[in-house]
């Protein structure tokens, strides 16, 4: 079960790869993107490693500095959500009939087991 803590991660840390990637696109350091958006170093490496959750303003400002409206940064931000919570590829290259049947009984079962209250 996914708890509003592990969604509060989750998101920080997709704000953190978008932003550490928007600024190694721009090649800019740490310095650099702190100095284009008025934002500290250090709060703006927190950010990165996905420990601070930015405002609203703060992604403005970010937005500003990527030379990016708002509304493309925060779209940034929800593909890497997206990617995250994408489901494993799993193969079933090798495996027998009856190790696949398996496999959709366990998955019928997990659907099973995750809609049953608490």
């Amino acid at each position: 079960m996914t708890t509003k803590a592990d969604l509060g991660l989750h998101y920080r840390q997709a704000t953190g790869r978008t932003i550490a990637a928007c600024r190694a696109e721009r090649g800019l350091s740490l310095r650099g993107l702190a100095d284009s958006s008025e934002l500290s170093l250090a709060y703006l490496s927190e950010l990165e490693r996905g420990q601070k959750e930015p405002s609203g303003s703060t992604l403005e400002q970010l937005a500003h500095a990527f030379e990016l409206p708002l509304a493309d940064l925060l779209r940034l931000i929800a593909d890497r959500i997206e990617e995250q919570s994408a489901p494993p590829e799993i193969s079933i290259e090798g495996l027998g009939r009856d190790e696949i049947g398996e496999l959709s009984r366990f998955a019928q079962w997990l659907r099973w087991k995750k809609e049953q209250p608490g």
